[in-house]
């Protein structure tokens, strides 16, 4: 009896969630639930003025671009707790409402349509013998050797590029001053129509945020990317969370692009920079308050254009519910002047008399 109630208390002691592999990715869970997420922006061609997606015509990127899909970050959280990579990063599997499940650089090619072919680009910005001086000829029209990471030096095109990139496809929070190596690297090929692997990108991508996992990153990244995942998980195992979705769609819009276009008072400011003072950040924390201005205007707009459709939704509800009201009252008042007419018409035809004792000439 000791024994079997020994055995018992440790069979309790080392339960563990169902939705996880072992106690480590349970725990690995609550660092994955208080990172943030940050979501990718889509485009919708028909709603920008600007003519973003044939910049990235040599690429295989427009699928996963105007990609609209609301999902539940319960799923993308689990997929990412339970994580595990093939040594080369080839293939992604893990545990998904009770579910294994694997995602591999063929599903990318099928579901999201990239490709699938080309430079491993982590492996390129790390190992190979980059030629800057070839980079920021293409990004900024000079040949420095080095890296430059200043966005407001790029010309026109490329800040467009790499804007969207960094809101869509490589997500980068908070610093939108400075451009990394790895993203000034695929502006040049998508500039220059060289080809790489578009879907190691987002494998090596995702495989990075299994860094939150580790007790000694202080730092947490944000997640992202989570649309894609859940999306491939919907289209090859049909897995849909029973919950309505938590995460919905951000776009583009106008004003996101409007600073990257022809615009005089951000040109001077940055001819201004680069005439006076080359070398002097300066011009720095008014672009970067100026960015944040327009990122203000954008999450303004999106929070009215919910609040109006919200509106809406009210105003049709109140009037559909009038309506039925209205319908209510025509049919009572319908019955009632039935009712009217029938007395009526049985006073017409029998003509009855009233009783003696109310009869006024007695």
């Amino acid at each position: 009896m000791a024994s079997s109630s020994k055995r018992s208390k440790v069979s309790k002691g080392s339960s563990r969630n169902e939705n996880f592999l072992s106690k480590d990715n349970e725990t690995a869970y609550g660092r994955f639930s208080a990172s943030k997420i940050t979501p990718s922006r889509i485009l919708i061609q028909s709603d920008i003025n600007f003519q973003i997606l044939p910049l990235f015509s040599s690429t295989q990127l427009s699928f996963i671009l105007t990609l609209s899909h609301s999902y539940h970050k319960e799923m993308f959280l689990q997929f990412l707790s339970n994580l595990r990579v093939t040594p080369k990063c080839t293939r992604l599997s893990s545990f998904v409402m009770q579910q294994k499940v694997t995602i591999d650089k063929e599903d990318l090619g099928n579901f999201l349509h990239l490709r699938t072919e080309g430079d491993r680009l982590h492996t390129l910005i790390q190992e190979a013998d980059i030629s800057w001086s070839l980079v920021n000829d293409t990004l900024r029209g000079n040949k420095d050797k080095v890296h430059q990471p200043r966005v407001y030096t790029l010309l026109q095109n490329a800040r467009i590029i790499q804007h969207v990139l960094r809101s869509s496809i490589i997500p980068k929070a908070g610093d939108r001053v400075n451009i990394t190596p790895l993203l000034s690297l695929v502006t040049h090929l998508i500039m220059t129509n060289t080809p790489f692997d578009e879907a190691q990108l987002i494998l090596d991508y995702i495989h990075s945020l299994s860094d939150i996992r580790h007790p000694q990153k202080k730092r947490k990244k944000n997640i992202a990317l989570g649309h894609l995942v859940c999306y491939i998980l919907e289209k090859k195992y049909n897995l849909i969370y029973p919950e309505s979705p938590t995460e919905e769609p951000i776009f583009f819009t106008n004003a996101s692009f409007r600073s990257l276009f022809h615009d005089p008072s951000v040109e001077g400011e940055d001819s201004e920079g680069d005439k006076e003072a080359p070398s002097e950040p300066a011009p720095v924390p008014n672009q970067n308050a100026f960015h944040d201005i327009i990122q203000r205007f954008d999450t303004m707009e999106i929070n009215f254009g919910q609040r109006f459709d919200q509106i809406d939704l009210h105003m049709k509800t109140q009037e559909d519910r009038h309506n039925l009201d209205m319908a209510w009252i025509r049919g009572q008042t319908d019955y009632i002047n039935q009712n009217v007419a029938m007395i009526n018409s049985y006073f017409t035809a029998f003509n009855p008399q009233p009783p003696p004792d109310q009869d006024p000439g007695a």
